[in-house]
């Protein structure tokens, strides 16, 4: 497949992507240069359901290289979507349009993600986004999960919110709370602090 290709040409071996996260150098290189073809990969991408096409039309946004009808297309890549590709498109509409509302679409899958890893990346990638009572709430919520890392992650957002820019790890009296397996009471009193903080 076409994009495939491109894919491996412009940000390398697929697992190192994964594994590293991706540089967009390569890519905002070329959409200096040739917007069209980056433009028409992008899209093959989406309609790939691939992450990190959604991704890289956040990048486009943010170095001000977003194509004029970017949100038509990501608008309906949405239908369908979930778990990661839903959130990396919420933040990629978020980056072309400004409107902070998308983060609603990173909000379902923080509260129904069937993976602990898209409930951590939903939590961590709604700091991106301006607090809002729903996000401080949903946030909340998740210092709850059953899994650790999406507690922990969860409370760093809140953190951000906060205007903290410490990780959970170096507030030891909430840190204690969000690390135990069990403690639920603990957890609930962690969030109702950090949600206060907000």
């Amino acid at each position: 497949m076409e994009w495939d290709q491109w894919r491996r040409a412009v940000f390398g071996d697929p697992y190192l992507v994964w594994h590293d996260g991706p540089d967009f150098t390569s890519m905002l290189e070329r959409a200096r240069s040739d917007p069209a073809t980056v433009v028409r990969m992008l899209r093959a991408g989406l309609a790939a359901r691939d992450d990190l096409a959604a991704q890289a039309f956040r990048e486009l946004a943010v170095a001000g290289l977003a194509p004029a009808d970017a949100p038509v297309f990501l608008r309906a890549a949405v239908a369908g979507a979930s778990d990661e590709f839903l959130i990396r498109l919420a933040e990629a509409l978020f980056a072309v349009t400004g409107d902070p509302s998308w983060s609603a679409a990173i909000v379902s899958v923080l509260r129904g993600g069937r993976s602990e890893f898209t409930r951590l990346a939903a939590a961590m990638a709604l700091a991106g986004f301006p607090p809002a009572d729903v996000l401080v709430e949903a946030l909340a919520r998740a210092v709850q999960d059953p899994e650790y890392l999406v507690r922990y992650h969860a409370a760093n957002t809140l953190l951000r919110y906060a205007g903290d820019p410490r990780e959970i790890s170096d507030r030891p009296e909430l840190f204690e709370k969000i690390v135990s397996s069990a403690a639920r009471r603990a957890w609930r009193s962690a969030a109702a602090e950090l949600a206060a903080a907000v």
